[in-house]
């Protein structure tokens, strides 16, 4: 496959039934971390938000054919007994959780089911070195199921095009996260937010040829306005109703990188799987 169906195999689909009957939806992507000459902790990273208060889970995996294609079946992992599995960021204020997956991969090897996993890593994330070399604004990709929307049959996420609302390289209002102009929706908590040129990219030195990915966050929450309308037919004067800015806040993959020595601990150790190629 080439890169931009590579992309289209980085998310899962996160369905969860919550212990007050609701039901929600969210993103999750694969990410590797702790690489080590063929070894690393294959993970699936989501928003702490997707997974509060969830009484059971249900993620969508791809699986591939004998002759490396993706099959047309999904499979339904239901993690019910894997919920206290998740690892969160250290910083309780950073909305990030892991989901170590490497028993779960061996596991449907075991069964002849070889997982269509295309992961991303430390490699791939934007840090201060990279962004240096990024433009003010930058055109984005989203990837995950907004407002629960995917390709059912395919198992395939909504991709999205946006542009950079604020600078990579600044830390917005001071946190370490920026803001993106796209359009964002419940269920898109989790996607991945993307640096992906093909043929040609700008940096601020000039054109360059060629293909560029980068990790550069993880969307986990838009800014909303209300909307205040008149009612004529009710005793009640007004009604305020939420309204999408087409904004959403980004938490910087580079707050990542803080998962790594809590995965790399001796709790963890069992974790690691040897990479495929």
């Amino acid at each position: 496959m080439g890169l931009a169906e590579d992309i289209l195999h980085m998310t899962v689909r996160i369905e969860t039934q919550r212990l007050d009957g609701a039901t929600s939806t969210g993103t999750g992507f694969y990410f590797n971390f702790c690489v080590q000459d063929e070894t690393c902790i294959p993970v699936i990273v989501t928003n702490k938000h997707v997974i509060e208060n969830a009484n059971s889970m249900t993620i969508f995996l791809s699986v591939l054919n004998d002759d490396g294609t993706i099959a047309e079946r999904k499979e339904r992992l239901e993690v019910n007994g894997m919920l206290g599995r998740w690892v969160m960021h250290p910083d309780p204020d950073v909305d990030l959780c892991v989901l170590p997956i490497a028993q779960i991969v061996d596991g449907f090897a075991d069964a002849g089911k070889l997982l269509a996993i295309t992961p991303l890593d430390v490699s791939l994330v934007a840090d201060a070195e990279k962004t240096s070399a990024l433009s003010a604004i930058e055109d984005i990709t989203m990837v995950g199921y907004p407002n629960g929307l995917w390709d059912e049959a395919n198992n395939l996420p909504i991709v999205r095009k946006g542009i950079t609302a604020t600078p990579v390289g600044f830390d917005y209002c001071g946190k370490k996260e920026f803001l993106i102009d796209s359009a964002c929706y419940p269920g898109s908590s989790g996607s991945l937010v993307l640096l992906f040129n093909e043929g040609t990219y700008r940096e601020r030195n000039g054109i360059v040829l060629g293909t560029r990915l980068l990790l550069l966050g993880i969307l986990y929450a838009v800014p909303i306005r209300n909307v205040e309308g008149v009612i004529t037919v009710t005793d009640i004067p007004r009604v305020y109703s939420p309204g999408m800015l087409n904004l959403g806040l980004v938490i910087k993959a580079e707050r990542l990188l803080e998962f790594e020595p809590i995965l790399n601990s001796a709790l963890l150790a069992n974790q690691s799987v040897t990479m495929a190629g």
